[in-house]
């Protein structure tokens, strides 16, 4: 009876799909994740992952990882901060949009906000992920998560993780670490720093939805309720069941056949070649990354520049 209700649901909205489109053919979104603390290590709400994603109609999705560290002028804060300061405001995915909509200088359409708690209990829905990384990392200093539960002298504060080169399975037990940690190295090619992590979860993304798309999931009716009661029930986001049958009836392929881009944007220390930097000093004392120009000018030319390169 489920399986009777699910099915004319979707034909309804193929329906009003068909006659009223809810998003325009090229559209970009918003990707915030977030592990949310109030422990004795740390409090707070603020997004460790920040993508900018633009889907076409080809079925074409690329995505800029954006540094939670870089500096945003209008609001005297960095851009993590975002998320938390959406909180007071009366329409909060309008104002996360309109924020990173100004800062990027393109429209944003959706957000989507996904929670370490979410990618755990995505990864064993879907019977894990298969991540490939050309380079291993062991991260020392990883925040232990039974000291963090129960805060306690006899045990350690810190654990270590590993995750070797090659092909690793990711669920319940060992996503969490996979996509959080930052200290396995001094550098980004080593695997560790902030720009480091933003590189795993590009990978992330780009498994997740080569195994949402894999005839395991898209061929088990059972399987695809269960994600979509997963959608509405755990995930937060303005994207509606209209947004999606719209995008499957104006696309010229299917999902089977996405394609996904992953784009870094040059950042390092020099201002005059990386198009974020590292100050040496700052007027705030908190570490950060600055634009070349004030107005983001050269950040939001790579931005478009990148997807029109990608997507046309």
């Amino acid at each position: 009876m489920k399986y009777i209700s699910l099915f004319l649901l979707f034909i309804k909205l193929f329906y009003q799909a068909s006659i009223a489109p809810s998003l325009t053919p090229d559209f970009n979104f918003m990707i915030l994740g977030l592990d949310p603390r109030n422990d004795a290590l740390e409090k707070t709400e603020v997004t460790d992952t920040i993508m900018l994603a633009r889907f076409n109609t080809n079925w074409q999705l690329s995505i800029i990882s954006l540094p939670r560290d870089l500096w945003y002028y209008p609001i005297n804060a960095k851009i993590n901060q975002i998320y938390p300061l959406s909180f007071k405001q009366p329409l909060p995915f309008s104002f996360i949009q309109n924020t990173y909509s100004d800062l990027t200088n393109l429209p944003i359409d959706r957000t989507i906000i996904i929670t370490t708690q979410n990618l755990e209990k995505l990864a064993d829905l879907i019977g894990g992920i298969d991540v490939y990384l050309d380079q291993g990392f062991t991260d020392k200093l990883y925040p232990n998560p039974v000291y963090v539960k129960n805060p306690q002298a006899n045990i350690p504060i810190y654990i270590t993780v590993s995750y070797p080169r090659g092909l690793n399975h990711l669920d319940s037990t060992n996503i969490a670490p996979f996509v959080r940690s930052r200290h396995s190295a001094e550098t980004a090619a080593a695997g560790g720093t902030d720009i480091g992590r933003t590189i795993r979860q590009q990978f992330l993304i780009d498994a997740l939805i080569k195994k949402i798309r894999s005839p395991q999931i898209l061929h088990s009716p059972q399987k695809l309720l269960s994600l979509y009661n997963f959608w509405h029930q755990q995930i937060n986001s303005n994207f509606t069941d209209l947004d999606f049958v719209s995008l499957i009836i104006k696309g010229k392929s299917t999902i089977i056949n996405l394609k996904i881009n992953k784009i870094e944007i040059p950042t390092g220390e020099n201002k005059l070649t990386d198009i974020l930097y590292h100050p040496q000093t700052f007027t705030n004392p908190q570490w950060v990354f600055l634009p070349q120009d004030e107005k983001y000018l050269a950040f939001q030319k790579f931005i478009h520049q990148q997807f029109a390169i990608l997507n046309y």
